[in-house]
């Protein structure tokens, strides 16, 4: 079953398995999911969508912006199950995403709260490569002479 999704993401012409801790399966489930990704036109609103998206922790009173922030309780919870399990593959396996959860937790993050920015991060990433995804799918094809 995983080598015919990933003969069907090759004629899709998805690059989101090049993204570490993101397998056929889970790029699947983020295409199905996604559908079309230009209907996001900024980062933020896909972040929001999947449940990535900060959500101020304080009650609002008092001078200032919120210090603490948390999860998005709301949202896909496919995706943001999806963007979970690489952050944790991710976290396991590359250099960048330990040396980013240990800056994190310098700053004075709780591992929760670097975990919430991880998320964040990879899906700013997979909405990118999505966007790349996309458009190159409506480029017309140039004929070879």
């Amino acid at each position: 079953m995983e080598r015919l999704i990933d003969e069907l993401l090759d004629r899709h012409g998805t690059n989101l398995r090049d993204e570490p801790g993101i397998g056929p399966i889970a790029a699947a489930i983020l295409l199905c999911e996604v559908g079309d990704p230009t209907r996001f036109d900024r980062e933020s609103k896909f972040a929001r969508w999947c449940g990535t998206g900060v959500v101020a922790l304080s009650s609002g009173k008092g001078a200032g912006d919120p210090v603490k922030h948390r999860l998005d309780f709301t949202g896909n919870r496919h995706i943001n199950s999806v963007l979970h399990i690489a952050s944790v593959t991710q976290q396991r396996t590359q250099p960048e995403a330990v040396a980013y959860l240990a800056r994190k937790a310098g700053e004075g993050k709780t591992r929760r709260e670097a975990r919430r920015a991880h998320k964040r991060q990879l899906a700013n990433r997979v909405i990118r490569r999505t966007w790349r995804d996309e458009t190159a799918r409506k480029q017309p094809f140039a004929l070879a002479a």
